[in-house]
């Protein structure tokens, strides 16, 4: 009996897991089709984009992030944007966009970088606020909030390197070309990814792309 019961728990254990795998390779698909939207609408090369999905408890956004360049400069971005990443080119740094799908509590702070095994954590010094409420806080859903980030000076930009939101949430970017890891489309990924696709088709088109581009 006791054997019984410990194989049933560890078919569990595997069902579960293969569950979460699952999720994360249908989100982290999410994610590559919405770098490709917003490198479409922005005319941004894809390898300077990486996006983050985030659902924790009551928290729910997209963080999109851009390594700033001059191309990125001479992207459709909004003139105002782009006067407002300008003095960032060539200073290591990512322009940083939260797209809440509803009231959520948001901290730049919870951002971290990890690269050969090492973690970094955001300093005040490094957040450089676009908008006021770039900032540890309570986000309004479907307000874009923006925002500077430095690299850290031990993160080497010509390699992948992870961003990370609270550690347990993390996408990569590769701006040397596309991360082999990562898929390409999301394909058919179920009903959570399904509806997490359109929570994403909503927040790109009616909140975010108006914010980048003016549209």
């Amino acid at each position: 009996m006791v054997r019984l019961r410990a194989g049933v728990l560890v078919a569990l254990v595997f069902v579960l897991l293969g569950a979460l795998s699952a999720q994360v390779q249908a989100q982290s698909a999410l994610e590559e089709w919405a770098k490709q939207q917003i490198s479409e609408k922005t005319g941004i090369d894809p390898d300077l984009l990486a996006t983050l999905f985030v659902t924790d408890g009551s928290d729910q956004f997209l963080i999109a992030f851009v390594y700033i360049t001059e191309e990125v400069l001479q992207s459709d971005l909004k003139p105002e944007l782009k006067e407002a990443i300008a003095p960032y080119v060539g200073q290591r740094a990512l322009l940083s966009l939260v797209v809440p799908t509803r009231a959520s509590y948001f901290s730049p702070l919870e951002i971290s970088f990890a690269q050969n095994g090492l973690v970094y954590l955001v300093g005040s010094d490094q957040v450089h606020p676009i908008t006021e409420d770039f900032a540890p806080g309570q986000l309004e859903a479907n307000a874009v909030s923006a925002g500077v980030l430095l690299l850290p000076a031990g993160i080497d930009e010509n390699r992948p390197f992870e961003i990370r939101y609270r550690g347990e949430f993390r996408t990569t970017l590769s701006l040397q070309g596309p991360d082999p890891n990562r898929s390409s489309a999301p394909g058919d990924s179920g009903p959570l990814s399904g509806f997490l696709l359109f929570l994403l088709q909503i927040l790109l088109l009616l909140f975010l792309f108006p914010f980048l581009i003016g549209i």
